[in-house]
């Protein structure tokens, strides 16, 4: 099978360019995508930001590292949380909340783009294939978070 063949080849190779497209954007207002990224993650309400981390595919430490740079751009502020005191919360400031503005008008209008120059049924099925995908790869992880299931499999297999 070559690479071409391969389903990760592609998902990896389109999501870098993505990635490159944001950035390049990003960039012509003083941000990164990831910043803009987390800016529509956040909630009117706070976030809590261990639940940005999952959101974003990011390690702790970059996250957190983002963030004290979020905070000094003066896009965000953070503040422990009212009923639990041990969370911090993350909020947007009115300078990131119009930085979310642009970021959110960034992702529409390259979505777009790409609905502009796709047919309808291409992008339909373009969304079951990844919804198929989702569904494909969430019991793999599944599967692998039991390694009884996996050994009896194997056994199965070199029988």
């Amino acid at each position: 099978m070559n690479k071409e063949q391969l389903f990760e080849f592609h998902i990896r190779n389109n999501w870098f360019k993505i990635s490159r497209y944001y950035n390049q954007v990003a960039s012509q207002y003083n941000m990164s995508f990831s910043w803009g990224f987390i800016l529509l993650n956040i909630e009117k309400e706070g976030t809590p930001s261990t639940a940005l981390g999952p959101k974003m595919g990011m390690e702790p430490t970059s996250l957190s590292r983002t963030l004290k740079n979020m905070e000094a751009a003066d896009l965000i502020k953070r503040q422990a949380d009212k009923k639990d005191r041990r969370k911090s919360l993350v909020f947007l400031t009115p300078k990131g909340v119009e930085q979310r503005k642009m970021a959110r008008d960034v992702v529409l209008g390259f979505n777009q783009k790409v609905y502009d120059q796709l047919p309808k049924s291409k992008v339909k099925a373009f969304f079951e294939v990844m919804q198929q995908l989702d569904e494909i790869l969430s019991a793999m992880l599944e599967e692998n978070r039991n390694p009884e299931k996996q050994e009896k499999e194997l056994v199965k297999i070199n029988e």
